[in-house]
């Protein structure tokens, strides 16, 4: 019984002996050294003690119980960890006297409205530099878009006026000579017509208006490249017209231009 006892201490201690030895180990192990890239190439084996929103902490790792040493962000290109990580950083233009706490803020000037570049402007500026070709497809565009902007208002007008006209007649309709109704049917009749000659004449309106609206703008900017094209002596439109002359069977091909 003792023997048992005795083998079953041993064997504890010795349990407890590995356990300690392994704990010093591992705490002897070092710590692998983690490596910064400066933007000039040259790379630092250090111990890195912290990370800032600026700078870099670290000790040397020749002299890892040393002096504090630190190196701005802006400096470095790369930190590659000693548990594998990689952390790289974009370079940026450093400010002068942006670590110094009390300089004061740089105001920067604020561009006035009137110096602002207004859309009319923009657009002719587009047009002194586009080529002729280009000048000829954009003048195409808003013709087309002026068109179809007048062929909008006048097809709403009318579609709104017709509308509007078939609402009277409904109301006058339902009335008679005195403006009473004889029925209710006859009533309620006069108020969908009430309702068709109000609808009418909004959507008369603002059809209209959106549609001459678009027209006109389209139309003016269409003005605007016929007017670089003439300025630069080019036509509008080509046209080439093939022919044949049978006294002498020959063909031929007329070009004419638009300015």
């Amino acid at each position: 019984m003792k023997i048992t006892m005795l083998r079953k201490k041993i064997r504890s201690v010795f349990f407890l002996f590995l356990v300690l030895a392994a704990y010093f180990a591992h705490a002897q192990t070092p710590r692998k050294a983690d490596v910064i890239t400066l933007r000039n190439a040259t790379k630092l084996e250090v111990l890195i003690q912290e990370v800032d929103d600026n700078v870099v902490k670290y000790k040397k790792l020749t002299d890892p119980e040393g002096p504090l040493f630190s190196a701005r962000k802006s400096e470095i290109a790369s930190i590659h960890y000693g548990n594998g990580e990689v952390e790289t950083f974009e370079a940026v233009m450093e400010v002068p006297g942006y670590y110094a706490p009390a300089a004061p803020k740089a105001t920067v000037p604020v561009a006035s409205s009137s110096t602002a570049v207004s859309p009319k402007a923009r657009f002719q500026e587009e047009l002194r530099t586009a080529t002729p070709d280009r000048l000829r497809a954009i003048y195409k565009y808003y013709k087309t878009k002026s068109k179809g902007g007048m062929i909008m208002g006048i097809a709403g007008v009318s579609a709104g006026v017709i509308v509007a006209a078939i609402g009277t007649g409904i109301v006058v309709s339902a009335t008679d000579a005195n403006g009473n109704y004889a029925t209710y049917q006859d009533e309620k009749r006069a108020m969908r017509g009430a309702w068709m000659m109000i609808g009418g004449f909004a959507g008369a309106v603002t059809v209209g208006t959106v549609g001459f609206v678009k027209g006109g703008k389209n139309g003016s900017k269409a003005t605007r490249v016929r007017r670089e094209l003439t300025r630069r002596n080019e036509p509008i439109t080509f046209r080439i017209s093939p022919g044949f002359n049978p006294a002498n069977r020959s063909g031929h091909l007329a070009l004419s231009m638009q300015f």
